[in-house]
């Protein structure tokens, strides 16, 4: 990344990003319940919050398969008991920046924007983070076309 964009990073609040709206549900729910959520909103995780609404979990569709591959009966399992213990929280007050280290560096594909109570205010990542970059720093975005030549020097609008 180079160093202006990593700057700018820096300083542009999380809030500035485009979130999606988070899904949330409860420790006790089921995980039929989860998945049927998160297939109604095209979404691959679900936010888990507790008693005051302070999101301290993720369940993600990837643990969903592993339930469906071990023939687990999903109406009967809990969220509570398969979230993921690789999920991350930004406030809506610290820099883009952090969200880019959270995807690029430990690989999350969600991170769970929270406000100052910890509660979640929505979802970004690396779709997220990549419609941000293309949108605001568009010089240093360059789109390729499929079976075009390879070494393009310039940055083809589309």
């Amino acid at each position: 990344m180079s160093a202006t964009l990593c700057q700018n990073l820096q300083s542009e609040p999380v809030e500035r990003l485009s979130l999606r709206e988070a899904i949330i549900v409860r420790p006790d729910d089921s995980v039929a319940e989860a998945a049927a959520k998160m297939r109604e909103r095209q979404l691959g995780c679900a936010v888990t919050v507790d008693d005051q609404g302070v999101a301290f979990g993720f369940f993600t569709e990837r643990t969903l398969i592993e339930l469906l591959l071990a023939e687990k009966n999903l109406g009967e399992e809990k969220v509570g008991r398969h979230l993921d213990p690789d999920w991350y929280t930004v406030r809506t007050s610290e820099s883009v920046c952090e969200v880019y280290r959270r995807v690029v560096e430990r690989g999350a594909r969600f991170v769970c924007v929270v406000d100052d109570q910890g509660k979640p205010c929505g979802l970004t990542g690396q779709r997220g983070l990549a419609e941000y970059i293309a949108e605001h720093y568009p010089s240093q975005v360059m789109n390729q076309r499929i079976g075009g030549p390879i070494n393009v020097s310039e940055r083809e609008g589309g």
